[in-house]
């Protein structure tokens, strides 16, 4: 338990935080006083501590969080304001206590977490209190939340976005929340394996999280009166910076995920399709493309790809389905699609009705799923791109699996990721099913297992650099 520092102003606040999994209390003392550094006014901090084997469970959690509170109330401090904040597990933890103690805290930080979005549901940042979210540009297992949290933040009313803010913190991992001297033994190695090597000392780190929690913290306590608009006005003014760096960042990812799946089209996909015609510029307005993405799967396998010509004008209908990851948890994964199964059109079977003559080219998904690649370096951040480049695993992408019509095998396939070389190469593989234009039964097709803009660009960012690769 730390006081206040002295000579601070302004009505007495404090703030508790529950720790992450096997990560002691003590551990977040420097994150905590960092905040109360960057915080205008007065403040005491708590870090809850003596759980058992170091990891927070809601069945403790409430004895703990009382622990801290009576512990200030016994140093003469008052606790009828309490800010809460939770690290990884010690965020969910956090959100099972307030469930039931809706009153307890005046408002709650979720620093390296967030509000889950569970079995796939859409989400929203609406809560019981105004809450803050916190995510390190290097946290290796919540950076690609960040995009959902930060849409879904902007979803609420004006007047709660006032108070809830989800934000990025430029240059961190997760496991710089605490401070790994404080840990015996150091940082557990499941931390290190889902994180990504920091660019800033710990010191800094703290720093970075510690003065936006604080200026959140004063943003609080403006709306409560416990500080004066001319001391606030600094946090806010901060935030306006701090939200600006996001959308900076998070711009590539917008752009992404839009290719990926804009409404019921995935654009990069119909792209692919013009790539296999591979057209001259004069041929190249005799075609129109467009693609249908189709969410139930069993549908999708009933489908072929869908020609019609009219006034000299081929229109090509592709369909395309998207698988995701399994995210049970919503937490350690990607929501970019994993795979993308598209069904095309073979280049051969649309020159005849182009009266162009046939080429007898097949062309191979892994350079379409290079040309994504591509793509997806074209929109990274110059620091980003850095990074993988010093740092990266090395892509390969691999022939072509050919599969064939008469059995469940494309249908049933997906990207396969492969580890080599210690780890330091990834091979990428589709598999690819094609029919010639004289086959009797669905001709001319040209079936791909695409690699999706957005999942580029988080192997971009976060995969080809992160410690234990999940893909």
């Amino acid at each position: 338990m730390e006081p206040p520092l002295a000579g601070r102003g302004g009505g007495v606040a404090g703030l508790v935080i529950v720790p992450g999994a096997h990560l002691p209390g003590g551990s977040y003392v420097p994150l905590l006083r960092a905040v109360q550094a960057a915080y205008p006014g007065a403040l005491w901090v708590g870090a809850t501590s003596d759980w058992n084997g170091d990891m927070p469970t809601p069945m403790e959690v409430t004895d703990q969080i009382n622990k801290c509170i009576n512990g200030a109330a016994n140093m003469g401090l008052d606790t009828t304001f309490v800010f809460m904040a939770g690290h990884s597990l010690g965020g969910v933890v956090l959100q099972s206590y307030i469930a039931t103690h809706k009153d307890a805290a005046a408002a709650v930080a979720f620093i390296g977490t967030w509000l889950p979005d569970l079995t796939g549901s859409t989400g929203s940042n609406a809560y019981t209190v105004p809450m803050g979210t916190f995510i390190g540009e290097l946290d290796g297992g919540g950076i690609s939340y960040l995009r959902r949290e930060v849409e879904e933040t902007a979803a609420l009313s004006q007047e709660e976005r006032a108070l809830s803010k989800t934000v990025l913190v430029p240059g961190v991992n997760h496991a710089q929340v605490c401070s790994g001297e404080m840990i015996n033994g150091g940082i557990p190695e499941d931390v290190i394996d889902n994180d990504i090597d920091p660019e800033v000392s710990d010191a800094k780190a703290h720093g970075q999280y510690g003065v936006r929690v604080g200026d959140w913290i004063a943003l609080q306590a403006l709306s409560l009166g416990l500080l004066s608009p001319e001391v606030a006005i600094p946090a806010v003014a901060n935030f306006t910076r701090y939200e600006g760096e996001t959308a900076e960042f998070l711009a590539p990812f917008h752009v992404a995920r839009a290719m990926e799946q804009e409404g019921a089209s995935a654009e990069f996909v119909s792209r692919a399709q013009e790539a296999i015609l591979d057209l001259a510029p004069e041929d190249q307005g005799k075609v129109v493309v467009m693609d249908e993405i189709l969410d139930n799967f069993l549908f999708f396998q009933g489908y072929q790809p869908n020609v019609e010509e009219s006034a000299g004008i081929v229109r090509i209908t592709t369909y395309s389905y998207l698988e995701f990851d399994t995210d049970i948890l919503d937490f350690n994964n990607h929501l970019s699609s994993s795979t993308v199964k598209a069904k095309m059109k073979l280049a051969d079977a649309i020159y005849s009705l182009l009266e162009l003559p046939a080429r007898h080219h097949v062309l191979q998904c892994a350079e379409i799923n290079m040309a994504t690649l591509d793509w997806a370096m074209s929109v990274a951040s110059p620091a980003a791109l850095d990074r993988m480049e010093a740092k990266g695993r090395d892509l390969k992408f691999g022939q072509d699996t050919e599969s064939s019509f008469g059995g469940a095998g494309w249908d049933y396939s997906a990207l396969k990721w492969e580890e080599h070389v210690g780890g330091e190469m990834v091979t990428l593989t589709s598999t690819r099913l094609t029919s010639d234009v004289n086959f009797p039964i669905f001709s001319g097709e040209h079936y791909c297992d695409l690699l999706s803009p957005y999942r580029a660009l988080e192997w971009i960012y976060i995969e080809s650099i992160r410690h234990k690769m999940q893909f």
